[in-house]
């Protein structure tokens, strides 16, 4: 059978220019030759919408385009996610099977996960009963969404038994093939110091399903088609992932990040899985995460300080990439303790990518701010404070700039926001100054730790001058200042909190933990600087919720996959 999977990148909250999409899909899927349509979990409201599910008016919308869908179906059966009211008042999260222009059939999510990012319990009802099969076209296809796959106790990844096992159910009931709708977030496993593994290791969602889809149909002797949506709803990225799953073990896949109708047959052989490389997966869900997000929160134009440093330099790339150079404006700030090459930097790569380009000396407002602290107290003398107060002074600047007329006018809109350029490392050890360096919209690097920056950056080539990844990372806010002085050198850094953080590793095993992926000096280094780098970790809480949101690329980002009270330290 000829199955055409849908990768469609919706909008929250819009099930009819969602449904326009889908229809529209629909018909090039027909045209070319397909004998049945599936498409994504909920993909006329969305995945997710959140408390808008509650809202009465967005629940009619949604059943009144599900029900036009219905009714423009013909002969091949057209399946997409959507969601009705459940007799408890929450919804039910369901796959509807339309054909001939009616709703045939209707299944219901029976998994719902409520781990790391996902609290679907919010908002959806269970059910508990296995769905029964659909015959067509001689086959007896089993029905299942998104979760219902995760739950084999062997092959899924939850954290929590479920007690139940919807794809066994549907194969012990004799399904000869199994669908699946999905809104699944893309992500990149624990980070690992290149060239190490460690059991303890999170493997990344495009080696998860590797072993869950092939596996599962291997298991059950059943193809398994699966479709999942592509974009970026905030800090979640999707890169799709769709694709058909021969019992043989082998796989018909669908291109990454790629929205639109793919065509895989169970009648045809598969290939061995083909792994996309971290760095271009990276690069990729980037810059479809800036460009996904301004077009759905309405901005169009991006201003961001350029420094000379690998965090902007990589930033300032991919919004480009992400925009064009036309909507990008880079800002050099420096101050009396800024170095030449770092302006000389920002303006060379501002050249490279054609960009626009200003260069601000912060030097006034920064002496004007000490200025007024110095007639309050006269005694004091340079610090710290004097360090937060020219990053504040840069930040109120690219604040500024965003209202400014002429800025406007230099980038064709008058929606413009500001871009976060920290990286996850500075993050996690509070490395940061409040409304200072950490203001923006949003931070497309936010949870990149700093070795998966220079691995963009070398991805990225030569929109991110040699100059800049060469030179020691400098917040250059004091003489002589190195991050690495200030805080570890990154690659122990990193490797901690890949073990800590990201992979969970508990406290008091971390030192062993370390031992498989550092050695020698470096090793001795980063077990002596643990207390402090987790002391700094638990710390920096009241900071980190006060950053803009990060695009969730880790198995464990900041944000809504990790509740920690700013009270329990």
């Amino acid at each position: 059978m000829k199955i055409a999977l849908l990768q469609l990148n919706a909008r929250l909250g819009d099930p009819e220019g969602n449904g326009r999409a889908l229809e529209a899909a629909y018909a090039e899927a027909v045209t070319r030759g397909a004998e049945l349509v599936l498409a994504p979990e909920l993909a006329i409201p969305g995945y997710l919408a959140e408390d808008r599910l509650w809202e009465t008016g967005l629940r009619r919308r949604i059943e009144r385009e599900s029900h036009r869908l219905a009714a423009l179906s013909g002969p091949v059966p057209l399946l997409f996610g959507t969601a009705r009211p459940a007799p408890s008042g929450r919804l039910w999260n369901e796959l509807w099977w339309c054909e001939g222009g009616a709703l045939r059939h209707c299944a219901h999510k029976r998994v719902l996960p409520s781990y790391d990012i996902f609290d679907e319990h919010r908002y959806f009802e269970p059910d508990p009963s296995p769905q029964p099969l659909v015959a067509f076209r001689g086959h007896r296809i089993g029905l299942s969404i998104c979760e219902d796959l995760w739950a084999d106790p062997q092959l899924g990844n939850a954290p929590v038994g479920y007690g139940v096992d919807p794809i066994a159910d549907l194969a012990a009931a004799g399904a000869t093939l199994i669908l699946n709708g999905s809104a699944s977030p893309s992500g990149l496993g624990s980070y690992l110091p290149p060239g190490r593994s460690a059991p303890w290791a999170i493997p990344s969602k495009d080696a998860q399903r590797q072993r869950l889809l092939p596996g599962l149909a291997q298991k059950h002797g059943v193809p398994i088609a699966y479709a999942s949506r592509v974009g970026a709803e905030s800090w979640l990225l999707f890169d799709g992932g769709s694709g058909l799953a021969l019992p043989d073990g082998r796989w018909q896949g669908c291109e990454p990040f790629h929205e639109g109708p793919h065509l895989v047959d169970t009648s045809q052989p598969g290939e061995a899985w083909r792994t996309v490389a971290e760095a271009s997966w990276l690069r990729t869900a980037l810059v479809m995460g800036i460009r996904d997000n301004l077009a759905k929160q309405g901005l169009e134009a991006l201003v961001l300080g350029l420094s000379g440093g690998i965090d902007s330099a990589v930033a300032a790339a991919l919004a480009v990439e992400a925009l064009g150079p036309g909507r990008v404006l880079g800002v050099a700030l420096p101050t009396r303790f800024s170095s030449g090459e770092s302006s000389a930097l920002a303006e060379q790569q501002a050249r490279q990518l054609g960009l626009g380009f200003l260069d601000i000396n912060v030097d006034a407002p920064f002496a004007g701010f000490t200025a007024a602290l110095e007639q309050a107290l006269p005694d004091r003398a340079f610090g710290l404070t004097d360090e937060n107060l020219q990053s504040r002074c840069r930040g109120s600047l690219l604040m500024a700039l965003t209202s400014e007329p002429e800025i406007h006018h230099r980038l064709g809109t008058s929606r413009v926001a500001v871009l976060n350029t920290g990286n996850k490392s500075e993050a996690a050890t509070g490395y940061f100054t409040l409304y200072g360096d950490g203001i923006g919209a949003f931070a497309p690097l936010g949870d990149c730790l700093k070795a998966r920056v220079y691995a963009v950056a070398r991805e990225l080539g030569d929109a991110v001058p040699r100059g800049v990844v060469e030179r020691p990372p400098t917040a250059e806010l004091r003489p002589g200042q190195t991050d690495e002085a200030s805080l570890l050198p990154y690659a122990q850094l990193d490797a901690i909190l890949g073990a800590a953080l990201e992979a969970q590793r508990p406290e008091e095993g971390l030192g062993d933990d370390l031992a498989l992926v550092l050695e020698g000096a470096a090793l001795d280094q980063a077990r002596t600087s643990l207390p402090r780098i987790l002391g700094l970790l638990r710390r920096s809480e009241f900071k980190r919720r006060q950053l803009p949101f990060a695009f969730k690329v880790s198995p464990k980002a900041f944000g809504a996959g990790r509740r920690i009270p700013l009270t329990s330290l």
